[in-house]
């Protein structure tokens, strides 16, 4: 009798856990669903704010150190208020502005070297947690999202497998495509969120290495005597008469400024099918419409949408090969020119031309970006792509200012 009721209680115990679990799993099924279409929102809002970021960034080494000695000198000199001022005409990224904003706020005890270190060594502290908080969004997609792709995954599978156990072939197949679905969704979510938290994380970590940088070179016990020459030394005479080579890109098309004793000739190395973004937009447009048509007219086999993402993935793949291309031939062409004397650079290419010392008022640098001024006109020559440029263009007979200017 014992072993009788024992068993009945057993045998109950299990019918209830059973019942209970896929009552649970089963409600849970469409808040899942939800939450995994919300984290791939999320994740598009991601991708969309990391594009937005990587177009605003600009790093240069050589800016920020300049800054910060300037901002030194202006220290030493008991001038705190602009101190940030300079500062952020040679940082752009968004950390770099909230450790400027916040520095600023001590300015008054700047004198204190004791106190601006400790506040300094809590403000890095502070940057860091803001950098973790920034990263935990797309670290928390590209977590979340598998996990609840597999919880999508598993809890269909228990009335797909009961519609299998009773020959229910359309219960069956419903419940796999929402199991597969989901699994997809979810894994999509976490490569989207695990690319940007990785990419962005590679670019905080140089961002708080800046900042480091920055405020040794502001309260650290370092004596920074750094005296330039207005005019180049013998020794900087390199060969065929040019002093220096700044590389810039602007719009997919890249340009060799090459600084001479008398002039700055901007020669075209290299440029992209990229660079005219109509040209470009009518192509895709004229090759899909091609594919749509071939296939309304009945010449293909699959359906029009397969023809679609194989031709427009292929030309992605093309353009991306491209660019790698048009750099490398840059850098060839580059290395062509500064072989060849300056009347032989202009000559090279209708499109170089030369702008003499005497019609150049200013250039002016900003964010990484040039700008030559003249007497009637402003030419932007686009973003700097050299490295250690800053001191040796100030060694030239031109003025060379740094900050927004228009």
């Amino acid at each position: 009798m014992d072993l009788t009721f024992g068993f009945e209680i057993t045998q109950l115990f299990k019918s209830v856990a059973q019942t209970g679990i896929y009552v649970i799993s089963a409600n849970l099924l469409y808040p899942v669903i939800i939450i995994l279409l919300g984290l791939l929102a999320w994740s598009f809002i991601e991708i969309g704010g990391f594009f937005t970021e990587w177009r605003a960034r600009h790093s240069d080494f050589w800016l920020i150190e300049n800054g910060a000695i300037k901002a030194k000198g202006l220290m030493e000199a008991n001038d705190f208020a602009n101190v940030p001022v300079i500062l952020k005409k040679f940082c752009s990224n968004r950390f770099h502005y909230f450790f400027i904003n916040n520095i600023s706020e001590f300015q008054d005890d700047f004198h204190n070297k004791d106190l601006m270190g400790l506040r300094v060594e809590k403000l890095l502290q502070e940057c860091d947690a803001e950098i973790i908080k920034k990263l935990e969004k797309s670290r928390f997609v590209a977590k979340a999202g598998p996990m609840f792709g597999l919880m999508g995954t598993l809890i269909p599978m228990g009335p797909a497998l009961a519609g299998l156990a009773e020959g229910d072939i359309q219960t069956l197949s419903d419940n796999l495509i929402i199991a597969f679905g989901t699994t997809v969704v979810g894994l999509m979510a976490g490569v989207s969120g695990h690319m940007v938290a990785m990419i962005r994380d590679r670019w905080y970590t140089k961002d708080m290495s800046d900042i480091e940088y920055i405020s040794e070179i502001l309260f650290g016990e370092h004596i920074i005597n750094i005296e330039k020459s207005k005019q180049p030394y013998p020794d900087q005479l390199l060969k065929n008469d040019i002093y220096d080579t700044v590389k810039v890109s602007s719009g997919f098309v890249y340009y060799d400024l090459f600084f001479t004793p008398t002039s700055v000739i901007i020669a075209r190395t290299a440029g992209s099918i990229l660079s005219q973004p109509l040209i470009l937009a009518a192509f895709f447009a004229a090759v899909n419409i091609v594919i749509l048509v071939i296939t309304k007219l009945g010449y293909t086999v699959l359906s029009s949408q397969y023809y679609l993402v194989f031709i427009n993935l292929l030309m992605l793949i093309i353009i991306l090969f491209s660019l790698f291309l048009t750099r490398e031939h840059a850098k060839q062409k580059s290395y062509e020119l500064s072989e060849l004397p300056p009347d032989e650079i202009l000559k090279n290419n209708t499109q170089n031309v030369e702008i003499r010392y005497s019609d150049i008022k200013e250039i002016n640098i900003s964010k990484s970006v040039m700008k030559i001024f003249t007497d009637s006109q402003c030419l932007k020559t686009g973003r700097i792509v050299s490295r250690n440029y800053l001191n040796r263009m100030q060694t030239l007979p031109i003025s060379v200012t740094i900050g927004e200017k228009t």
